[in-house]
């Protein structure tokens, strides 16, 4: 099973029971992405838009998925202008995304007409472009410190004020060609756990909130504002999402 190494992504995996050959690693949305095309895992929770891609040979599990309504505080565009004044410009974008770094130029090009150059980029306090895009832990712990970029763009309250839809980063997705009975036992082990894990994300946090330097009350209320059971809300913005990407193809 792959796993996103992010802390939004801790109440499916804290505690999950493993059966005999089951095996969690750790990878980045884009390079999860990459593994999932070369079929090098059972399931995971994929990036949105590697899964929209690759759905001829996944299929979804349950409504399992990670989503918000509003802001996140984990998808940042941290910028030295205002958002209306990138047009132009350079930004560099972390290597780990491919939902993000997508919405953020569906956003850019179709709600304000703006055309960016995307970059890789280094550490964030090592960067000349103009904006740099983080998402994850990174995000959340280079925003805690910020001081180089006044502006702080939450892209998924972006996608929220002009679409009034969710923004769905990821959904839980399991190869097509796997047995009937190890899609059930996946499922519910992960339906289960996350049951568990919902009511004591206070205690999820204890860790993270030494290693990122958030205080553990902000990072409850940060996972607290993720859905993990997607809604007929979510689903249309997942089909929204869809069509406005494809768009750009």
């Amino acid at each position: 099973m792959a796993r996103i190494p992010y802390l939004n992504c801790a109440p499916f995996f804290a505690g999950l029971p493993l059966k005999p050959g089951w095996e969690v690693v750790d990878v980045a949305p884009r390079r999860l992405g990459q593994m999932a095309e070369e079929g090098k895992f059972l399931a995971g929770v994929m990036s949105l838009a590697d899964y929209l891609r690759l759905q001829d040979r996944f299929e979804r599990i349950g409504p399992l998925g990670v989503a918000v309504r509003g802001r996140v505080g984990s998808a940042l565009l941290f910028s030295r202008k205002p958002l209306r004044q990138l047009d132009g410009a350079c930004v560099a974008v972390t290597d780990e995304t491919s939902t993000t770094a997508l919405l953020l130029r569906v956003i850019l090009e179709q709600r304000y007409h703006l055309t960016v150059r995307l970059a890789p980029h280094a550490h964030p306090t090592q960067q000349d472009a103009d904006a740099v895009l983080l998402i994850g832990d990174e995000a959340l712990r280079f925003g805690s410190v910020n001081r180089l970029y006044p502006f702080e763009i939450d892209v998924a309250f972006e996608w929220w004020l002009w679409q009034h839809l969710p923004c769905v980063f990821a959904v839980w997705a399991i190869r097509a060609d796997a047995g009937a009975s190890t899609k059930r036992e996946v499922s519910e082990a992960l339906q289960r756990t996350l049951a568990v894990n919902l009511r004591r994300l206070d205690e999820l946090v204890i860790q993270p909130a030494a290693s990122l330097h958030v205080p553990a009350e902000d990072l409850t209320m940060y996972l607290s504002r993720f859905i993990y059971r997607l809604s007929a809300e979510e689903e249309r913005a997942i089909q929204r999402f869809a069509q406005l990407s494809q768009s750009m193809a």
